[in-house]
């Protein structure tokens, strides 16, 4: 008898634990978090997923209160990179990118689980974003092992090469709507570009590419595409919010390169002025495409 009636005592309380845990994101201890952010995703997407209902709605809340601290605490690495770059360089330097790298990789991370559902065009950014992680490093270490220097930028070169492989492949893979006209125009686009830039730069600017120069054309074109398939997609998209971000980052991400090549290959290039300069786009290219993925439809 003492077994039929403690049935239903145990059940509810199991029921009130369940409730309490789904309820969790209501709790006073959460509100100071979940509100504001609450309103931030509100205005930054208008209207929840379909697939975020009930207790996924305020999981989707949370993450994105970590994409803003994620965002908010790349920004503070990158102004401590800068400060150590300029003032000290060597490993300090180095490890200070990494933890700014990293950063932006995390950003595409909470972007993901705050706006659930996109996981082909997700995965693609992170893997271009990793990639991009991996080619800050070996840049990095050309600087500290002058002797293997060129080994180093070759390998930063191969890694941001596949990096825009994965950005291109996510735009193509997401836009869906696609013509024949639409990819032809970037591609041809960005062969004149990676030609006319090996051409200007050393004609004009002076940069000596030397046994670099057939790399540099490779780099060039699909650093150009990114920005140019970016670009195709958001006319096609009636300049929706995410081809906005990714053509914007695929234009500064451009900027930057063009002040690194300045600063590689032209000699008294690297000057101060264009280290904060490079970085700063670079930076500023890396966390808007990361942020993409929160806008992603």
């Amino acid at each position: 008898m003492r077994r039929i009636f403690s049935f239903p005592t145990q059940n509810k309380h199991n029921i009130l634990q369940r409730q309490n845990k789904q309820n969790c994101c209501n709790n006073v201890t959460f509100q100071p978090i979940v509100e504001p952010c609450r309103m931030l995703y509100t205005r930054l997407r208008v209207n929840f997923p379909a697939s975020a209902a009930g207790t996924n709605q305020e999981a989707i809340i949370l993450s994105t209160a970590y994409f803003c601290a994620a965002l908010a605490s790349g920004m503070a690495a990158v102004a401590v990179f800068l400060v150590l770059r300029v003032k000290c360089g060597g490993f300090k330097g180095l490890f200070s990118k990494a933890t700014a790298s990293f950063f932006f990789l995390l950003t595409a991370l909470c972007a993901a689980a705050a706006n659930p559902g996109h996981g082909v065009y997700a995965v693609l950014i992170v893997f271009g974003l990793a990639l991009g992680l991996s080619g800050d490093i070996w840049l990095d270490l050309k600087w500290i092992y002058k002797a293997d220097a060129d080994k180093f930028l070759n390998a930063g070169f191969i890694a941001f090469m596949i990096g825009h492989l994965f950005y291109i492949g996510a735009v193509f893979a997401s836009c869906g709507k696609w013509t024949a006209l639409s990819v032809l125009l970037p591609v041809t686009a960005s062969v004149i570009v990676s030609i006319g830039n090996i051409i200007i730069s050393e004609k004009l600017m002076k940069l000596k590419f030397g046994k670099f120069r057939a790399i540099v054309g490779v780099y060039t074109f699909l650093l150009f595409m990114t920005f140019a398939v970016s670009f195709s997609a958001m006319i096609l998209n009636s300049f929706a919010k995410q081809w906005i971000l990714m053509s914007a980052g695929g234009l500064l991400f451009a900027f930057s390169d063009a002040v690194l090549s300045t600063m590689y290959f032209k000699e008294g290039g690297n000057t101060k002025a264009n280290i904060i300069i490079n970085h700063v786009s670079y930076y500023a290219a890396q966390f808007i495409i990361a942020s993409s993925v929160l806008f992603i439809k």
